[in-house]
This record gives structure tokens, C-alpha cells and sequence, in this order.
């Protein structure tokens, strides 16, 4: 059975994510896995050990994620019986988040995980500051970032931002499985330059459009290109004024220098976006992606 994994620390921000997660679990006929990566701070537990039981620390996480549970099963037995009830199971961890990662997901069947957008206003012990972006260059399977307080209301609008640089079809691929389930329309876009836009809308329509590529069948595929300089700015741009239920990119690992120096087009986007963000991972679109 496909699961989606539900990264929480607890926070308001994570909690709406989980009820984002189960209304698409619902939506997809997948099962929720709700995990917290726990870490007991190394400084203060070497000067007092007593004070930072691992058991106690454990006993937590397990607690609040059976109360998160709880409240996830209640929404599932109020909701139309026509709709998927998905079995909603819960997975307590000690360590680092970015390192317990694909463990998880390659022994529950992970087909997405679902973080929330990170608020600088809020405290939180798990999905903050730098985990999020760890999450993003390790995570092997696709990551789904919630911003605070979107309600889920289906992909009707899917914008796809291709850079011409890597094989997007399996990508186009699974974006296509989608759109079963929500009768979507997959704009595939390009953020380009003023003067570069008309060659490179060549480019991509050549690409994407020829009588090879399967997905191209599928009568709800449409091409836009967008011009600015800042590709965050234009795709931001275009989630607001395309009524886009969905942005989607894939996500390339940077060298250690330019991780230290600059900050990628992804993680711009998971902080500036205002509408769900869905990564894929380039190294697994080369591999091949789990089918929808």
C-alpha cells in the first residue's frame, strides 16, 4: 500500500500539514505515517545526564503522536463514506532527521513525504530553520511543503517548472497519474529572460509536446512561458495569478561550496511560496519514481 510520510514536530505549522496530508491521502487511497524524529540536545545531557532521559524523551513523542492520531481518526470517521479511509500509523525515532530519512521511507513504501513551511515565529524541535532545507537535499523520494494554514482543495491547476537541463518526462509521467484523481490541467513553464523567451518556448514545446512523449496525449497539457530575471519571483508570480493549486519542481544536490555561499532555487521556493511546493529529487527521477 503507498503511504505518505508525515514529518511533525508538534508546531501549529505541522499540524495543518497533517490535515493537508490526510485530506490527500484520502483524495490518492494512501495510507498516513506520522513520524517525529526526536533529538536529545548533546550539550546539556553530557552535563546532566539525568536530565535527559532518553526513555522519557521517547515516551513524548510517542505520546504526541498518538494524541496527533487520535485527532486525525476523528476527522476520518466524520468524513463522506465515499471517501478512502486510510489506516493512519505512527513511526517514534531517535537521531537526526536528514539521517533517519530514507530509512523510513524505504521501509514503510513512502510515496511522498509532507513537511510544513517553516515560520520563524514559531518554536519547534524537528521541522525548523536548517532541518527543512536538509530534508530537501536529502530526501530520496518526492517532499511536499504546506505553507501555513492552506486548506486542501484538490490540484485542479498544476504548474511544472522545467529548466531544460534534465529528462522531465518521468516527472510528466507521474504529474499525469495525478491527474486522474483530480481532473487537472499540467502547465508546464519556463522562467526565462526577456530575450531568451522565444527560443527557449521553442525548446520546451519541441520537448515536451512531440508525438513520443506519452503524457502528451492527455488533452490538459498546456506550455507558458514566464519572463523575469528572478525565477523564484516569476513562478511565485505565476502561483498567484494562474490560480495554481500546485508548483512543481525537481530539486538538483549542489556541491558542498555552493550550499555554503548560495541558496537554490528550491529552497527559495519553500520559503516564498504561498501554495503547495512538491520537490522531486533529481538523482530518484534518474532512478525512476514510485507510480502515483
Amino acid at each position: 500500500m503507498k503511504t505518505i510520510l508525515v514529518l511533525t514536530d508538534f508546531s501549529i505549522n505541522a499540524d495543518y500539514a497533517a490535515y493537508y496530508a490526510l485530506k490527500l491521502a484520502q483524495h490518492i487511497e494512501a495510507d498516513l505515517l506520522l513520524c517525529n524524529v526526536y533529538e536529545v540536545p548533546q550539550g546539556e545531557r553530557l552535563m546532566n545526564p539525568k536530565a535527559w532521559p532518553i526513555g522519557v524523551c521517547e515516551q513524548n513523542s510517542v505520546d504526541d503522536l498518538s494524541e496527533l492520531a487520535e485527532r486525525l481518526q476523528g476527522e476520518i470517521d466524520t468524513s463522506s463514506k465515499d471517501l478512502f479511509r486510510p489506516d493512519v500509523i505512527q513511526c517514534s525515532l531517535a537521531g537526526a532527521v536528514e539521517d533517519r530519512l530514507n530509512e523510513i521511507a524505504a521501509k514503510h513504501n513512502v510515496l511522498m513525504g509532507i513537511i510544513s513551511k517553516h515560520s520563524a515565529g514559531f518554536l519547534s524541535t524537528v521541522i525548523s530553520g536548517n532541518h527543512t532545507k536538509s530534508i530537501i537535499e536529502t530526501a530520496e523520494f518526492p517532499v511536499m511543503v504546506i505553507p501555513y494554514q492552506v486548506k486542501f482543495r484538490g490540484f485542479k491547476k498544476i504548474a511544472f517548472a522545467t529548466d531544460l537541463v534534465y529528462d522531465g518526462l518521468d516527472v510528466l509521467s507521474d504529474l499525469h497519474d495525478i491527474t486522474k484523481y483530480f481532473d487537472s490541467e499540467i502547465l508546464i513553464t519556463h522562467v526565462a529572460a526577456d530575450k531568451s523567451a522565444d527560443i527557449e518556448k521553442e525548446q520546451v514545446t519541441k520537448y515536451f509536446f512531440t508525438a513520443e512523449t506519452a503524457p502528451s496525449n492527455y488533452p490538459k497539457i498546456y506550455y507558458r512561458a514566464i519572463q523575469n530575471k528572478s525565477v523564484v519571483a516569476g513562478l511565485d508570480w505565476l502561483a498567484e495569478h494562474a490560480d495554481i493549486d500546485l508548483t512543481v519542481v525537481v530539486h538538483r544536490k549542489r556541491t558542498i561550496f555552493k550550499k555554503l555561499f548560495d541558496e537554490s532555487i528550491t529552497q527559495q521556493l519553500a520559503v516564498s511560496s504561498n501554495k503547495p511546493l512538491l520537490i522531486f529529487p533529481c538523482n530518484s527521477v534518474k532512478k525512476g519514481l514510485a507510480a502515483f
